[in-house]
């Protein structure tokens, strides 16, 4: 796969920033947002960054209220990264230690700790789930979207243009990348073919998008 860059946007300003700047982005602009706490105010948010293991150009930034559990977390990188046919998933420590999904964020995640996600245990996507630090902000769901990366353009393997739908088998050799007009050239046919999408879960089993 060509190497992409690490720029995302800011889902509340829709500012671009890099990867490592968003955190600081994100403590400033985030308060500023319309408030929705509980009291109609703001409250003590949780920032998350989960990042594909492996994939660094794929990653996402996550609000989580403080009472928020992993099952939250879980549906919400289903939702917006990952859910095609209904697999199974698990958190787990450092030490490979399972984590329940009824575990309060709070609790699972310190100050530098880091856990371990994977969804579908045969064609399995795994993430580092890590604690950025906390905002105050506001919220009216358990999880919400911070910031996400840019969608990565992979170039076509025939010409070079930026490349519509990616081969399921090809992909494991970092290949199999299409643009409209070269898809029905591909020598594994086009029913091999799945769409390029903005995921880490991209042309695996089938996973088509965002939910």
């Amino acid at each position: 796969m060509a190497k992409q860059g690490s720029f995302g946007v800011c889902q509340s300003c829709g500012a671009r920033k890099g990867k490592a700047a968003m955190f600081a982005h994100l403590r400033d602009c985030l308060p500023t947002q319309v408030s929705g706490g509980p009291s109609g105010g703001p409250e003590a948010l949780l920032l998350l960054r989960a990042e594909a293991r492996g994939l660094p150009t794929f990653w996402v930034d996550m609000a989580v209220k403080h009472e928020g559990k992993l099952k939250d977390v879980d549906r919400f990188l289903r939702r917006t990264w990952l859910e095609c046919c209904g697999h199974m998933s698990e958190f787990s420590t450092g030490t490979h230690r399972k984590v329940t999904m009824n575990t309060k964020v709070s609790e699972a995640l310190g100050s530098g700790d880091r856990l371990g996600y994977v969804y579908d245990f045969g064609s399995s996507t795994e993430l580092v789930v890590r604690l950025l630090g906390g905002v105050s902000a506001s919220s009216k769901s358990a999880v919400r979207l911070a910031a996400r990366n840019e969608p990565p353009t992979w170039p076509c393997d025939a010409c070079g243009k930026a490349a519509t739908a990616v081969c399921t088998q090809c992909l494991y050799e970092g290949k199999g990348f299409c643009c409209a007009a070269h898809a029905s050239d591909h020598e594994c046919g086009e029913d091999m073919l799945s769409p390029v999408v903005n995921s880490p879960r991209m042309g695996v089993c089938g996973y088509t998008g965002e939910a």
